[in-house]
């Protein structure tokens, strides 16, 4: 089964930084207790696997952010402001969790 982790536009901060990621879906990923980051790696539909960074502050207001490859990711995607960007977690009985990112470009700016 895949479920939809991230569906977002991307903005000035998400293309010159790191990618602010939803708090609504970290139970996607396991941090130990105490742990405030996890690396996970992400397959595009090129087949090219990324490896990426979820981090998160200490404290009741986690601000999750994805670092690692992501800016290598934009630069070689040519990523753009208003680009949607969708990270998919795969469920599979027999080969674990997997994970799926891939972009969706701003039309707009292509007419």
């Amino acid at each position: 089964m895949e479920i939809e982790l991230v569906h977002k536009k991307l903005t000035t901060y998400d293309i010159a930084s790191c990618l602010a990621y939803p708090a609504r879906t970290l139970w996607a990923f396991q941090m130990v207790q105490g742990q405030n980051a996890i690396n996970f790696n992400a397959r595009d539909p090129t087949g090219r696997v990324w490896e990426f960074t979820l981090c998160t502050r200490f404290g009741p207001h986690k601000k999750p952010v994805i670092r690692g490859d992501w800016l290598g990711y934009v630069r070689e995607k040519g990523l753009t402001v208003d680009d949607v960007i969708i990270l998919t977690m795969v469920e599979d009985a027999e080969n674990g969790v997997s994970y799926n990112i891939r972009v969706e470009p701003n039309l707009e700016l292509a007419i």
